[in-house]
Parts: C-alpha cells; sequence; structure tokens
C-alpha cells in the first residue's frame, strides 16, 4: 500500500452541557480527524486523547502522525510492514494507533467490498445493544442498561438518586454505576453494600486506577461485579489486573488501549480469563465512535456497549440511529462514514 494522501484536522466541539465526572467536568471535545488515502481508496480515522484517561497529549498526538507520514511519504509497503511502522510511531500515542488502524482499515475493508468489521471476521452481526445514559435518555428510548454517572453525591443522595431511577425506568433495567475512582476501600465497601438492594449490572471504577489491592479486596466484600476502566490502558495493565484478582468486567476504551489490535489482544485475554468484556467510545465524535461500534462487532461483544454518546456533542457529523437499545451499522464498505 502506498500511502498517497496524508491529511490531519484539528476539531474542537463543546458538549451540549459541561459533563461532569467524580474527577473531571469536561465542556468541550478536542482531537483531530485522519484522512488517508491510496490510489482512489481514502480512509478515516479519529484521535482524541481525553483527559484523566490518556496519558499522551494532543501535541503528542500530532508529533506521532507526523512522524509516521515522514516515514511512509512516497514510499509502498506491504500491509504487514504498514501495521508495523503505526505501533513503532505510536507507541506512547495510543489515540494516534487507533487514528491510523482505524482508516488503514477503511481502506482495506473498502477495497475488499464490505463493512470494516466483516473485514476483520465475515461472522460479524451488524448490530450490538447499547447503554443508555441518565441525564439524556429517557425510559420510553427502550435501553435495557442505563449508566449513571456516581461518586460526586454523598451516600445518601446516591441512594434516594438509584430509587428515583429504578422507579423510573423499572425493575427490568440493569443500572451501571460509574465512580470513576472517586472512593476509597471502606467508603468503596459501604457504597456496594448500599447498591446490591437495586439491580445494578456492574459498578465501574470504584477505587483509583492504580489501586489494584484493593480493587481485589472490594471483590471480596460485594455481591455485585467489579468492573475497571481508568485501571485498564493497555495489554500489560489488562495482564496485572488478570493477576492481581480485580475485576470483574474489563471496560475497553480503544482511543485510551490502542486501537484494534491491542484491543483484541485484551479481549482475548478477558474470554480466556472468564472476564466480562465492554467496549465503549471515549466522548469522541462519529468516527471514533464507528470505529469503537466496527472493533466490538469484529469481536463479537455479546453484551451492551457504550456506544450512545452521540447526542453529548454539538456535531454536525450524522450519528448512527439507536432503536430499542440498539444500534447497527449501515451497508456500506469501510467504516461508513466520510470527512
Amino acid at each position: 500500500m502506498n500511502i498517497t494522501a496524508f491529511e490531519v484536522i484539528p476539531y474542537n466541539i463543546p458538549f451540549v452541557t459541561p459533563l461532569q465526572t467524580a474527577g473531571n467536568t469536561y465542556t468541550h471535545r478536542e482531537g483531530v480527524w485522519l484522512q488517508l488515502k491510496s490510489g482512489e481508496l481514502t480512509g478515516v480515522g479519529e484521535a482524541a486523547p481525553l483527559e484523566g484517561f490518556n496519558l499522551e497529549t494532543l501535541k503528542e498526538v500530532h508529533y506521532a502522525l507526523e512522524g509516521f507520514h515522514q516515514a511512509v511519504d512516497g514510499e509502498g509497503f506491504e500491509i504487514d510492514e504498514l501495521f508495523s511502522l503505526i505501533e513503532v510511531h505510536t507507541e506512547d500515542a495510543p489515540s494516534a494507533r487507533f487514528a491510523l488502524e482505524s482508516a488503514v482499515y477503511d481502506m482495506l475493508s473498502k477495497d475488499a467490498g464490505v463493512p470494516l468489521c466483516k473485514y476483520l471476521n465475515s461472522n460479524a452481526k451488524p448490530e450490538i445493544a447499547v447503554n443508555g445514559l441518565v441525564g439524556l435518555h429517557l425510559p420510553a428510548d427502550g435501553f435495557k442498561v442505563m449508566k449513571v454517572k456516581v461518586g460526586y453525591q454523598n451516600l445518601f443522595d446516591a441512594i434516594e438518586n438509584m430509587e428515583y431511577l429504578t422507579q423510573s425506568f423499572g425493575n427490568d433495567v440493569l443500572f451501571r454505576l460509574d465512580c470513576n475512582g472517586a472512593f476509597d476501600l471502606p467508603r468503596a465497601i459501604r457504597f456496594c453494600k448500599e447498591m446490591e438492594r437495586f439491580n445494578i449490572d456492574y459498578i465501574e471504577q470504584p477505587l483509583p486506577g492504580d489501586n489494584l489491592e484493593d480493587l481485589a479486596e472490594l471483590i471480596y466484600h460485594t455481591e455485585i461485579p467489579i468492573a475497571v476502566d481508568e485501571s485498564l490502558t493497555n495489554f500489560v495493565s489488562a495482564e496485572k489486573i488478570v493477576e492481581e484478582q480485580a475485576a470483574d468486567v474489563f471496560v475497553i476504551k480503544p482511543m485510551v488501549s490502542g486501537g484494534f489490535s491491542e484491543c483484541t489482544k485484551i479481549i482475548n485475554l478477558a474470554q480466556t480469563e472468564n472476564i466480562r468484556t465492554v467496549i465503549t467510545s471515549s466522548l469522541e465524535t462519529n468516527i471514533g465512535r464507528l470505529a469503537c461500534l466496527h472493533l466490538a462487532l469484529a469481536n463479537e461483544i455479546s453484551g451492551p456497549c457504550g456506544f450512545a454518546t452521540g447526542e453529548l456533542l454539538n456535531d454536525d457529523k450524522p450519528t448512527q440511529p439507536i432503536q430499542g437499545g440498539k444500534i447497527a451499522i449501515s451497508d456500506s464498505h469501510g467504516l461508513g462514514i466520510d470527512l
């Protein structure tokens, strides 16, 4: 493959309303869209490091992308060589790796005349269940699982809020409680005990990301599955989590973990260790979300994933429609979107 054009387009898009977590308040999303060309083929990707999750900065993303551009400019490479170059130039910038892998797979699957997920796995299904977001989606929207941001309230307010949500959404809806590392171990134990009266799918990152020992201890104190998000940054971190027995669920953000190849390694490890896997976006735009969607479909993820975030952004790019709590790819070849 010969990369004949390489374009990086910065963006800065505000959220419709500021997004609050236990550790941060986000008012806008900043990143870059990437467009590659090889002859008549065009591929797109997105790199958008998220503060509090990614370790790299947007400036480092630009450096990584430019380094790759210089390495491939005017040269032809075998596909394996191209992916090796991506890995070399994005070692410290996983979001850049995600963008480059997305763009190359977009071109390869267009050339093959199939959607990207089908290029990676011919048995991939065309749709997947997704969780809704409390504060954005309503009971009438039909989601079977709702995600709730917690950890910024006191315990009594959190209990009252869960009572209200259970009454509003019904007893058949599961809730995922995202703590963003807000608690220490004693508070986490008490929080989990109080939440056991509700219909909880899992509690996500109740303790800081680097505190695997206490996460493992917490698992012994609650019947609710414990998920890791901030703790899980790449395959090495996944191995350490498994070694410490610190999670029942892996929440994988491809923008953080480095894209298709690294995420697939993590998913395979999780399957071997009987750990549930959930793929979520990193609040990026539709280009990145579609890449996450294709990755999840290609790996036949069975449970609801976190892709219903498009309405959070004042983004003018079309969003995949969500019907009955499910999102589907189009019949388009490749990623299914162009710049």
